[in-house]
């Protein structure tokens, strides 16, 4: 385990340079591509193992116990970007790094289940499944990014929310004490395991996912059969069809004709695919090879039709790479994630400025359009107009990933960006529309649920565990 211990004052401003990570780490706060207001950091502690992290809780929570201490703050690869990256909301926390804990400790391909520590990264595990009946759901995101993390998030897969990739959880609690929840394999027993979830009774799984209760040190995750065939289905449309083509999307998605898993890339995110000054659509048709073709077909024949806002696009914009992420395959080059990012996940954090807006917003062709507006007023200053896209979470709700870069070593633009970030959270809370995940700088607001309450007295009375986003 190394550490990286000190007692400086917090800075009052933020950065107006990038630093690396030993810098920022000598310097006792964490350096993130989002430019937050810098928090001071007690120490930053790497356990190589789970049993570390129970002796590390343990301690923390005799501290605590007697007076005042440094509470922990559990992350998994840190990768976290324009939310935070690995930075605690408050002054003072220790920083539990647990990208050392990286074993990928069961596969179970008949039963569908992969059980993986916080280090795991989604290239990793889709590179140990290659080949196989089953793949990993997928994210949009680097290849770097932790698996559990992002579960542990809530974040949105290639094929479904993550959430539903949950199967159980391995938890060190507040007193050290190592506990699970959910369904786990019996290794006790020689049948063939039945992946259950919620399990019997009442299913806890949650209580621990976008919270701040336990450390979680090993998650098992579902794995998705492997499709015969994979198609995705570009499409283009104009501006001022956004609405029309945003309804288009929702009939089909209700009637089932294509999944619940389209993606809308607004002008500036669809230059990543080479599409200009158009909107983008990618529709991902998956499984036996005569159904998508099939529903292929239906799809074209609907976009050809009268009055189609749509124009099919040309192939490469859904590529090899984009057609790789959703069959599951590792790309060990990150080649999406760098046409993205403009770098690679480890210089991400000090290289580049970004902070990411994710609100839910309905599905519908109206609401769609005034988020949009509503993005495009609350730019601040010499802001960029941002990357936008929309991941459809079912026949009703949409998210949104506003993408706000910036050059990280200009302390106006830096500033710039923050105060368009303030605009629309406060913009979109105003049209009822809220993210799902909130950074560092506007965390919910105490109390939140008088149940939560109770149960956080319960899990942490003497505050082992900092205080997180949610």
């Amino acid at each position: 385990m190394s550490t990286a211990p000190g007692t400086s004052a917090p800075s009052p401003a933020a950065p107006a340079r990038a630093e690396t990570a030993a810098e920022a780490e000598a310097g006792h706060r964490i350096i993130e591509s989002g430019r937050f207001r810098p928090r001071w950091v007690a120490e930053v502690l790497r356990p190589g193992d789970a049993d570390e992290v129970a002796s590390i809780v343990r301690e923390t929570a005799r501290r605590a116990a007697v007076g005042p201490h440094s509470p922990l703050h559990p992350v998994s690869t840190g990768r976290n970007w324009g939310l935070g990256s690995g930075s605690p909301v408050e002054e003072g926390a220790t920083v539990l790094d647990l990208s050392l804990l990286d074993r990928i400790r069961a596969i179970d391909l008949r039963a569908g289940y992969a059980v993986v520590e916080p280090g795991v990264t989604q290239g990793e595990l889709a590179g140990r499944l290659s080949g196989s009946e089953r793949m990993l759901n997928l994210t949009g995101a680097s290849q770097h990014t932790s698996v559990l993390g992002n579960i542990l998030e809530r974040g949105v897969g290639l094929h479904r929310a993550r959430a539903e990739d949950l199967a159980g959880l391995e938890l060190v609690l507040s007193d050290g004490t190592f506990t699970r929840c959910g369904w786990w394999p019996d290794e006790r027993s020689d049948h063939a395991d039945t992946v259950q979830p919620h399990g019997r009774g009442p299913s806890l799984n949650h209580v621990f996912t976008q919270s701040a209760m336990a450390v979680v040190t090993a998650a098992v995750v579902r794995l998705l059969p492997r499709p015969e065939a994979v198609r995705v289905l570009p499409l283009t449309f104009a501006e001022a069809e956004l609405p029309a083509a945003v309804d288009v999307l929702r009939s089909w998605t209700a009637q089932r004709l294509i999944p619940a898993t389209a993606k809308i890339y607004n002008p500036v995110a669809a230059r990543t695919y080479g599409v200009e000054d158009r909107w983008l659509v990618h529709i991902c048709l998956t499984g036996d090879p005569g159904l998508v073709a099939a529903r292929s077909r239906l799809v074209a024949e609907r976009v050809g039709g009268h009055g189609s806002p749509f124009v099919a696009a040309p192939p490469h914009t859904a590529d090899d790479h984009v057609h790789g992420a959703y069959a599951g395959l590792p790309d060990p080059d990150d080649t999406l994630f760098r046409r993205k990012a403009g770098c690679c996940a480890r210089c991400l954090d000090t290289a580049r400025g970004l902070l990411m807006f994710l609100p839910v917003v309905p599905f519908d062709g109206s609401a769609v359009a005034r988020a949009s507006e509503l993005i495009a007023t609350a730019l601040e200053g010499g802001t960029a107009a941002p990357g936008v896209t929309m991941n459809v979470l079912d026949a009703d709700t949409i998210d949104h990933v506003v993408t706000l870069g910036f050059p990280p070593r200009d302390a106006r633009s830096v500033d710039d960006a923050h105060r368009t970030l303030d605009r629309l959270h406060r913009s979109f809370a105003a049209a009822g529309h809220h993210p799902y995940r909130p950074d560092i700088d506007h965390p919910l607001p105490r109390p939140h649920g008088v149940l939560l309450q109770r149960i956080g007295r319960v899990l942490d009375p003497d505050g082992v565990f900092a205080r997180g986003r949610f």
